[in-house]
């Protein structure tokens, strides 16, 4: 997809380790180098679980899902669920804030969730309490859904009424760039007037001792969670002011999972990513890698070899965060892109998954 001109981003919602809402996801980006400040904690009943463990975690400060959506029907939600469900709650109010949203437009919306396995506490629990004595027959049903990969995106169309596509795309830290791009292709087919696109992980004990024994993360780089969506709509009369256009989006996979391998891989990507920008005539001047802080910055490094922009670490702002990651870095080109200005993101994930992104920065941001 080198050109997507016509899609644009018209609202966002966000929730990450720095706090709710874009002006809190500014903030910490902003902070000067070395100076993370502190970040949410995990729930108390957790603590003893992340005992030991090398490096910060950093949840979603004071998250209730009861302060976003009526309690009913919230009892049994995973975090990963009740996260999704909380975003896309402030981005339906958000865009209904900035124009009249027919009802029916609601109802073709459809949605596009990257995640690297859904929530990973929920399906470590059921197996537990199967093993541990309770049976199949005994496990709680209304717990299985959280089990499911689709579970965070399906829960947000069964809330808000969403009839369109609906989908959760498994890509490793690349995710959300993927379900951009799927999302792009969905619009362009006429199977959606609308796309909710983005990323949700989940803090736990599990994803937090799972990264560290990797080893993929450096220590000092927190493991995080968080959400972040973006609606993508089709230009036209009747859209708001765009925060941000589409102008490029690139997902290719590198078979050779070296350092050298990564980077021609990342390089195609970007190349394509650029020449589209370039094409439509906007400058990049604000970049956003994705693998700082990792056993593959090495990689994007090279195959970003005398690029010249402004560079910020989202990563190191928000946590380590899984699929998530891509959601966060297309938040925060909105948060800190300046009009006109071409955004690059760029990701690679372990897997041999690499993408980069070109967001044009639009007036209304």
């Amino acid at each position: 997809m080198t050109t997507t001109e016509e899609l644009r981003i018209t609202e966002v919602s966000v929730l990450s380790a720095a706090g709710v809402g874009l002006d809190a996801l500014r903030a910490r980006l902003r902070r000067p180098a070395g100076d993370d400040g502190p970040f949410g904690t995990p729930a108390e009943a957790e603590g003893d679980q992340y005992a030991g463990l090398p490096g910060r975690v950093a949840a979603v400060p004071d998250f209730r899902i009861t302060d976003y959506v009526p309690r009913k029907g919230t009892k049994n939600l995973d975090r990963s669920t009740a996260l999704g469900l909380a975003a896309s709650t402030l981005l339906k109010r958000g865009l209904s804030g900035r124009h009249e949203v027919a009802d029916a437009s609601w109802g073709s919306t459809g949605i596009a969730m990257g995640t690297v396995v859904g929530s990973l506490s929920s399906s470590i629990q059921l197996d537990i309490d199967v093993i541990e004595g309770k049976g199949i027959d005994l496990v709680n049903p209304a717990v299985f859904p959280n089990t499911t990969m689709n579970c965070c995106a399906s829960q947000i169309a069964i809330w808000h009424s969403f009839r369109g596509p609906n989908s959760t795309v498994a890509n490793g830290s690349v995710s959300a760039l993927s379900a951009l791009r799927y999302a792009a292709r969905l619009i362009r087919c006429g199977h959606a007037e609308r796309m909710l696109v983005g990323g949700v992980e989940e803090l736990s004990p599990h994803t937090a001792w799972g990264t560290r024994l990797k080893g993929e993360v450096d220590q000092s780089v927190a493991i995080g969670e968080g959400v972040a969506l973006v609606a993508v709509e089709p230009a036209g009369p009747d859209a708001p002011s765009a925060l941000a256009e589409v102008t490029a989006c690139e997902v290719l996979f590198s078979p050779e999972r070296t350092e050298d391998g990564y980077a021609e891989a990342l390089r195609r990507a970007v190349d394509r990513a650029v020449r589209a920008a370039t094409s439509a005539g906007v400058e990049v001047r604000l970049l956003l890698p994705g693998a700082v802080g990792t056993s593959l910055s090495a990689a994007e490094e090279k195959a970003l070899v005398g690029f010249d922009a402004e560079r910020v670490d989202v990563r190191a702002a928000v946590g380590e965060c899984g699929g998530a990651l891509g959601a966060m870095q297309l938040a925060a080109a909105v948060a800190l892109g300046e009009p006109g200005d071409g955004v690059l993101i760029t990701g690679i994930d372990p897997s041999g998954a690499v993408a980069a992104a070109v967001l044009t920065i639009g007036a209304g941001s």
